[in-house]
């Protein structure tokens, strides 16, 4: 067996293999093959160990050149001739080539000129053997033609024979350092110039032990020492005793960092003379040692002046604070720059929102247009101007109305600046002006109101003591014939007018405020609803609204007079809506303060409010004034008395009351009632018994109107009864003195010359006290039959009344 054999069965070669080639005589000889495998497999294996080396020595240049690249510095590799073989990222990028071209490039080439001189010495040096390597600063010529500033260190790869096989350069581009460093020095020199030259004095000052370490000149001549003295002193050397607690203070929280300034700190100079100084200081360390650089600025001359003129401002500005007026000061756009507090009160604003702030921003720009142009004129003319009604607008909206005085403002060269003023806020005064006005009109208007109805009452009382004596003439006859009697007719038609001229007497008598009869607790809703019902059967044209609170409160009125007021307000809105319209009744519960109806007083409290409202033609403004006037009217010849309104308010006033009428042209009118509201019960009325009632008492009759006198006399005698009469109040009192026990009644007049009806009744209480009394006037129950009545009269009754009338009044005190 050959020795190729051997050893490939020593390998594991499959002896099977060999077999096979013997059975088969093609196939060569065992031994010939194992020798050809044999030489394959050596081939082989010598190919595997040479890639594996290969693959060392290739990692290892990946690895070198990945260091390479990454290389902050540059690093260049070159031949012995100075030729770049490699370079890295960081020199290519510090020169400004690509690598492509600096490989075509050698050291010499990229040497500025003033260098390369030097750089041939050394490398000299080193082919010599002289030396190994050198260190060099020198600058590198880069692409763009600027030049590096670079430190270099070069060495030299030699072989075993000592020749240069090749170069290592590692380049350090210090051109930033070298000019920070040529600025730090030029810095420093100008920073010791700046500290020689100051014109403030700096002192230099060791933290830790408060001594001086520096003094510039301008702090020795400022304190008056030498900068020799001065490094021989601490902080405590130089200020008052009594202020180093302030001033050692100040230098705490600089040395903290917690301030830079430190304002007005007393020095004291080598003479003993005090100074102030500002003190602006910063932190440095100075040969390891931390110090405090202060800047000493004099102030003494400026501290001097402040405290004049803070003396003088102080003055000034007690003095405009004393005053109640607003002082101002604007610049000639209108910006305030100045003002007192008085003036942030006026306009409700702080001192930071109100400085700076232009007149167009708290005026309307009606007000703004007018205060410019009198700014204006105070600039062309340079004499002050007054305004009397300047109008601004407040932080919170509201209006209020100013008096200014202003005047022109120069400096010292008198050229124009701006303007100053005096503004005082006349608001209330002016409201107080109207309202003055207002009361003045309006109690001139009820003065007016009083002076006709005093003459209106007289008149309608005599008129009514006249029909009096028709009414109880013709009375008197229509009871004694029947009713086909041809002058039965003629004397209803008689009564009608009588009635139609008590219905005038009675409308004079509520505007003239003497127009209250009886006084019952009544429900405003309940009458308010049946008024209006009747009255829209007979207009079907008005359509009618409702609109009633629930649980309304009563209140105390003479319900037929309100039946009036209603009625003429009716009235009064259908003849405003010729054409048809809408009528709307309200009802409400409200409450009213003390000043709400000025200058007349009301009691505050609840009140019961009815509104009448309509959609007719309105009321002008100038005609509102009027319209509860006696005798004004609008309408035509025979269409209007001029005393519907008047006796609505007449009534109403009487009750206590308030009416208002609100009302644009074109857009309808409404009236307002306001009641007092009562806390009684509601009165319910029985019907009215429709007959004569008779009877057989005896009646004493008083009354100073003889016509009134007899045809009362006759009528009560009709009904039964045995009068007594007497003319006067005091005929009265004798009389009943003697026969007070024979009178069952005693009928008086309200109005009589030598003792009135109050009068009069009080003495006969006196006489006896459970006499029965039933008032009788051509007035309605005013203030003084309401105080009759309240002290125990038994009734009242208002003239002219006809029999059925007096029958019910007497059958219902008698018989009470």
């Amino acid at each position: 067996m050959s020795k190729s054999k051997k050893a490939l069965l020593a390998k594991g070669y499959p002896k099977a293999h060999f077999n096979q080639s013997q059975q088969n005589p093609s196939i060569m000889a065992e031994d010939q093959i194992a020798d050809q495998e044999f030489a394959r497999q050596t081939l082989s294996s010598d190919i595997e160990k040479n890639l594996a080396e290969d693959t060392a020595l290739w990692q290892s240049e990946k690895r070198f050149r990945t260091i390479l690249g990454a290389a902050p510095l540059g690093i260049a590799i070159a031949n012995p001739e100075g030729y770049f073989l490699e370079v890295n990222n960081a020199f290519t990028k510090m020169l400004g080539y690509r690598k492509n071209e600096i490989k075509k490039m050698t050291f010499h080439d990229i040497t500025h000129p003033d260098d390369r001189k030097k750089t041939l010495k050394l490398y000299k040096a080193v082919r010599n053997g002289k030396i190994n390597s050198y260190r060099t600063e020198k600058r590198y010529l880069k692409k763009d033609g600027q030049f590096v500033l670079a430190i270099i260190r070069a060495t030299a790869i030699k072989d075993s024979n000592g020749n240069i096989e090749y170069w290592l350069c590692i380049v350090e581009d210090i051109t930033e350092r070298k000019r920070a460093e040529k600025a730090l020095e030029e810095s420093e020199k100008r920073y010791r110039m700046l500290f020689e030259h100051a014109a403030e004095g700096i002192l230099v000052v060791d933290v830790k032990t408060r001594k001086f370490r520096y003094a510039n000149p301008a702090i020795c001549k400022m304190l008056l020492y030498t900068e020799e003295e001065l490094t021989r002193m601490v902080i405590e050397d130089i200020h008052p005793k009594e202020e180093l607690k302030r001033v050692l203070g100040e230098f705490k929280a600089q040395t903290r960092g917690e301030k830079r300034l430190a304002q007005n700190v007393p020095c004291v100079r080598k003479d003993g003379t005090i100074i102030y100084v500002n003190i602006n200081s910063t932190q440095v360390l100075i040969d390891g040692i931390e110090c405090n650089v202060a800047f000493l600025q004099d102030i003494t001359e400026r501290v001097k002046a402040e405290e004049a003129l803070r003396e003088s401002e102080e003055r000034y500005r007690n003095i405009l604070e004393s005053i109640e007026e607003g002082y101002f000061e604007v610049d000639l756009a209108g910006n305030l720059m100045f003002f007192n507090d008085a003036t942030c009160k006026i306009m409700a604003y702080s001192p930071y929102e109100l400085i700076g702030m232009n007149n167009r921003e708290y005026t309307s720009s009606e007000t703004a247009k007018r205060m410019y142009q009198v700014f204006n004129t105070v600039y062309r003319k340079g004499k002050p101007a007054d305004v009397a009604n300047f109008e601004i607008i407040t932080k919170n909206g509201a209006k209020k109305n100013l008096e200014l005085s202003a005047s022109l403002m120069r400096d010292s060269k008198q050229n124009p600046i701006g303007f100053r003023g005096i503004v005082r806020d006349v608001t209330e005064r002016l409201k107080r002006d109207k309202e003055k006005k207002r009361m003045a009109s309006q109690i001139q208007h009820a003065q007016r109101f009083e002076t006709i109805g005093t003459l209106a009452g007289g008149i309608a009382h005599d008129f009514n003591n006249l029909l009096m004596g028709f009414q109880g003439n013709i009375s008197l006859m229509l009871l004694d014939l029947d009713e086909d009697h041809p002058h039965c007719e003629n004397l209803q038609i008689m009564e009608s007018y009588v009635r139609r001229g008590s219905e005038l007497t009675r409308q004079i008598l509520g505007f003239a405020r003497r127009g209250k009869y009886q006084v019952k607790t009544t429900s405003l809703n309940d009458l308010l609803d049946k008024s209006a019902d009747m009255f829209s059967r007979a207009k079907k044209e008005i359509r009618l609204h409702k609109k009633f609170q629930e649980d309304l409160w009563p209140v105390e009125i003479d319900r037929g007079q309100f039946e009036q007021v209603l009625l003429n307000l009716f009235v009064n809105s259908w003849q405003a809506m010729q054409s048809g319209g809408d009528l709307y009744l309200e009802t409400e519960n409200v409450h009213l303060e003390e000043d709400y109806d000025k200058p007349y007083e009301i009691v505050p409290g609840p009140y019961v409010r009815i509104a009448v409202g309509d959609t007719g033609v309105g009321i002008d403004k100038d005609i509102q004034q009027r319209i509860f006037e006696p005798f004004f009217t609008t309408k035509g010849i025979g269409k209007g008395t001029g005393l519907g309104l008047a006796s609505v308010y007449g009534i109403i006033k009487n009750h206590n009351g308030i009416v208002n009428v609100y009302s644009e042209k074109g857009h309808g009118a409404t009236f307002k009632i306001y009641l007092p509201a009562s806390d009684k019960k509601i009165h319910r009325e029985k019907p009215p018994i429709d007959k004569l009632l008779r009877g057989k008492e005896t009646i004493l009759l008083v009354d100073d109107e003889e016509m009134v006198s007899d045809i009362g006399k006759e009528v009560l005698k009709k009904l039964g009864y045995k009068v007594i009469t007497a003319g006067s109040g005091t005929e009265a009192l004798k009389f009943f003195e003697k026969h007070q026990n024979e009178i069952d009644l005693v009928i008086l007049d309200m109005i009589m010359p030598d003792m009135g009806g109050s009068e009069t009744f009080d003495n006969l209480k006196k006489i006896q006290p459970d006499v029965k009394v039933l008032l009788s006037s051509g007035y309605s129950i005013d203030g003084r039959a309401s105080e009759i009545l309240e002290r125990g009269c038994n009734g009242f009754i208002q003239k002219p009344f006809n029999l059925k009338q007096i029958s019910r009044k007497i059958r219902e005190v008698i018989d009470s």
